[in-house]
C-alpha cells in the first residue's frame, strides 16, 4: 500500500435499483445538485479549495477533481491511472453510468454496490494521509440525492412508503 495515501475507497455500483426507469432521472441535473453541496462543504475541507460546481453543467453527468496532486507510480492498479495526492490533498470521481459499460474506470472491483434509478454510480477516491477525509460527507451526500445500494430503492429526504 502506498503510504503517501491514508485511505482509499472505491464504490463501484453492481446493479440498477429495482423499479426505477432512466426517463424519470435526469442524471446531469442529479450530478449539479450534488456538485453544490460538495462545493458548500468547502468551510470544513481546504482540499476543496479549488473545487467548482460550475464545470459540472455540460457533458456527462460526472466528477473529477484533483487538488494537490502529482503522477502516479507506473506501478499497476486502478490507482497508476489517476492522479495520486500529496499528503494535504485529494483525488476524486463521481459518475452515473449505463450498467453494461465496459470502461475501465467502471470495471474496478466493487467494494459497496450504488445505483441511482438504472444508472450505477461510481465513487473513487484517494486522499492525503494530512487530510480530513472527505468520504463520509461525499457518501451522504449521494445517499441524500437517491444513491442506494442496488436492488433495492433508495427513499431520500424521509419519503416512505405506507402499505395497506
Amino acid at each position: 500500500m502506498q503510504t503517501a495515501l491514508a485511505k482509499i475507497l472505491l464504490s463501484v455500483a453492481a446493479c440498477a435499483a429495482a423499479g426505477a426507469d432512466s426517463g424519470s432521472i435526469d442524471y446531469r441535473r442529479v450530478m449539479r445538485d450534488i456538485a453544490r453541496d460538495i462545493a458548500a462543504l468547502k468551510p470544513d475541507y481546504p482540499q476543496l479549495a479549488q473545487f467548482d460546481a460550475a464545470g459540472v453543467d455540460a457533458g456527462e453527468p460526472k466528477i473529477s477533481y484533483a487538488f494537490h496532486t502529482h503522477a502516479p507510480p507506473r506501478s499497476g492498479g486502478w490507482t497508476s491511472g489517476v492522479p495520486n495526492p500529496d499528503s494535504d490533498g485529494v483525488w476524486f470521481y463521481i459518475d452515473f453510468h449505463d450498467p453494461d459499460s465496459t470502461a475501465q474506470i467502471h470495471t474496478q472491483p466493487v467494494i459497496g454496490a450504488q445505483c441511482l434509478g438504472v444508472k450505477r454510480v461510481s465513487f473513487l477516491i484517494l486522499e492525503g494521509d494530512a487530510t480530513r477525509s472527505i468520504v463520509g460527507a461525499i457518501q451522504k451526500i449521494l445517499q441524500a440525492h437517491g444513491a442506494g445500494r442496488c436492488g433495492r430503492p433508495h427513499r431520500s429526504n424521509g419519503v416512505s412508503e405506507r402499505i395497506s
